[in-house]
């Protein structure tokens, strides 16, 4: 009946209206409390039971009903409400709570280590290429365009960057103005200074770049730790190069951590540092190669392989006689022609335990600050930034390396 559907809804609002109202013809809403229909609860169930000859009749009869049943009613409206609808039981107690956090936890773990998320957002990330030339800057105005102008036949890119008050010193090479090597001579001269070529190697400061390959201008996605190209920052004076050697599908990459954000071929690299050495033939070069085996394996050898591949390039790799072995004199590396120094850390395997022999491990040689500083506040801190944490302690190692910059990388937080 009409009356049943007035008593469902009046139980779900305090407020609902009287639908016979409505289905006798009548345009007013009468407003049914929550007590009155309670009240109408306690009709016996012929109640509901009408013909229509006395349906009219009878729904007086029921609104007087209910308004007598609602003022004779000792219970609050609260009361009532308990009554028809009783509190349900709250199931949200602590132990339900922290078993469903363990279980969404552990799903997404799964999901984590399992579901190739990785391989999906990769697949529509757009493909980073290498540069067909890293010299676009606006240091570089005179950079060729064509292929061939390029390209010097062995997969390496020909330097030749006008900066700012160069000195010239042949046709073909020339010199930022910081380095101070005779013009008009056939004097020695080894990174910049005649002064050097008398320094042995490790009494040498060689500025270093860390995360070389990891440049905006290289189309590094994510925190990228420069703005200019590594080839650029050669040209600018840098003369130590930090590389992350990355196994990507198999294929080695300089990258930063993580494949297709970013990454620089190895090739190409080591091409245009040997042709960074041959346009500045003064010139000393330390590689740092640190290996990120978090996608595959690093083995020495293979990256020993890639630099077979470029002409000129093993030629001019510098092998040490051995730790606790002197070091040569800068100006013995430049008339020899050796002047790349190869170092490696941070894992990676040599086949058959035999490395290759231009490549020494780094903190057997080299001591180093810390490198976890957060702002500048830190690297000021020199009880913070100036203490040991890898390598030889106590200053016993050949070199000493000294980290000046923030992790992770951020503009603002270094500026």
């Amino acid at each position: 009946g009409r009356n049943a559907i007035v008593v469902y809804f009046s139980l779900l609002n305090t407020t609902m209206y009287d639908m016979n109202s409505i289905g006798s013809g009548a345009h007013e809403r009468t407003p049914i409390s929550a007590r009155a229909a309670a009240a109408s609860l306690q009709q016996p169930r012929s109640h509901f039971k009408q013909t229509p000859s006395n349906t009219r009749r009878q729904q007086q009869q029921d609104n007087a009903s209910i308004q007598n049943a609602s003022q004779n009613s000792t219970h609050s409206d609260d009361e009532l409400g308990r009554l028809v609808s009783p509190p349900k039981k709250n199931r949200c107690t602590l132990p339900v709570a922290s078993f469903s956090l363990v279980v969404v936890a552990v799903a997404l773990i799964v999901t984590w280590q399992v579901f190739p998320t990785e391989e999906i957002v990769v697949k529509f990330l757009p493909k980073f290429e290498a540069p067909a030339s890293p010299y676009m800057g606006e240091e570089a105005p005179g950079t060729a365009t064509s292929d061939s102008d390029q390209n010097n036949g062995d997969g390496g890119i020909d330097i030749d960057i006008p900066l700012e008050n160069e000195v010239p010193i042949s046709d073909a090479t020339s010199v930022p103005s910081f380095m101070k090597c005779p013009i008009d001579s056939d004097e020695l001269c080894c990174n910049g200074s005649p002064q050097n070529c008398e320094l042995k190697v490790n009494e040498t400061m060689f500025a270093t770049l860390h995360n070389a390959m990891s440049t905006e201008e290289g189309d590094f996605t994510f925190g990228f730790n420069h703005y200019k190209t590594l080839e650029k920052a050669m040209v600018a004076g840098y003369r130590g190069i930090n590389l992350d050697v990355c196994n990507c599908n198999g294929k080695l990459q300089f990258c930063h951590n993580v494949c297709d954000y970013g990454e620089r071929v190895p090739q190409e690299v080591f091409s245009n540092v040997v042709n960074f050495l041959k346009e500045y033939p003064s010139e000393v070069i330390i590689l740092i190669f640190q290996a990120t085996t978090e996608k595959g394996p690093i083995v020495w050898n293979d990256l020993y392989d890639e630099m077979k591949q470029v002409e000129d390039f093993e030629d001019m790799l510098y092998v040490h006689q051995g730790e606790g072995k002197e070091w040569p004199l800068m100006g013995d590396l430049v008339k020899s022609n050796k002047r790349i120094v190869t170092f490696y850390f941070n894992g990676g395997t040599c086949t058959d335990d035999i490395c290759p022999e231009p490549f020494l491990p780094f903190f057997k040689y080299t001591a180093e600050t810390e490198y976890q500083s957060a702002n500048l506040d830190e690297l000021r801190n020199i009880q913070y930034s100036c203490q040991l944490t890898r390598g030889p302690g106590g200053f016993k190692g050949d070199f000493f390396a000294v980290n000046n910059f923030v992790t992770p990388p951020d503009p603002e937080a270094s500026a």
